[in-house]
């Protein structure tokens, strides 16, 4: 039995060892970038359950038909950044179908709540427009990796300009998200900015929702 390594196996294993040890600062570095990696999925998935919970609201304070338990289309009052077509005195505006459970306006011809009204922004949400400017806090904690953070959620809602030609048989549209008139249109933008306490995340997504209502559910008679 030997009793000593030769010069050649202890040549080896300090070659191995200085791999092992120069590898080191790439395992460190690969495994910030996969922490990194799972905040920001993290931080994303956070900001897009947010901006679903908001459009799971009515389009409008006023959009809701209590005796037909759904949601109309509102007069968007004549509003310099909309087409005319849609401001009516009919229940119909152009395009609506002229039958049953069809989407059509109120009978009382609610308008939309103006941006930056008594109920724009309510501490009571009740619509879409009730979460602006409105903060969350919340604390994520993973149980299989080495983090907890806390996130801040901050929601804005916005009109948008509409100013398509909907009376027109060939229709143009310039989607604009940047134009924010203060008068209603029939295009709401919800922004949701999500970041981490120590801001190395930054992530902002929108959303779009439209003044369209919906069609009552057709109900079989007996």
């Amino acid at each position: 039995m030997r009793k000593a390594a030769s010069m050649l196996e202890l040549v080896i294993a300090i070659v191995v060892m200085g791999i092992a040890v120069m590898s080191l600062p790439l395992i460190l570095t690969q495994s910030q970038n996969a922490n990194a990696l799972a905040l920001q999925q993290e931080v994303i998935l956070a900001t897009k359950t947010k901006l679903g919970y908001i459009l799971s609201y009515e389009w409008d304070a006023n959009s809701y038909d209590a005796n037909a338990s759904v949601s109309r289309v509102l007069d968007t009052n004549g509003s310099t950044s909309a087409d005319a077509a849609f401001h009516t005195a009919t229940t119909r505006r152009i395009g609506h179908i002229q039958a049953d459970n069809r989407r059509r306006l109120g009978d009382t011809m609610a308008v939309p709540t103006a941006n930056g009204g008594a109920n724009w922004g309510s501490v009571a949400l009740g619509d879409i427009d009730d979460f602006d400017v409105k903060d969350e806090n919340t604390t994520i904690a993973s149980q299989t990796m080495d983090y907890i953070f806390n996130l801040q959620l901050h929601s804005t809602v916005n009109y948008i300009s509409d100013t398509a030609t909907y009376a027109n048989q060939d229709m143009n549209f310039t989607f604009n998200a940047s134009s924010t008139p203060a008068n209603q249109t029939n295009i709401k933008m919800i922004t949701v900015r999500t970041r981490d306490t120590s801001n190395n995340v930054n992530i902002i997504l929108r959303a779009f929702a439209s003044n369209i209502g919906e069609s009552g559910i057709t109900k079989k008679a007996w």
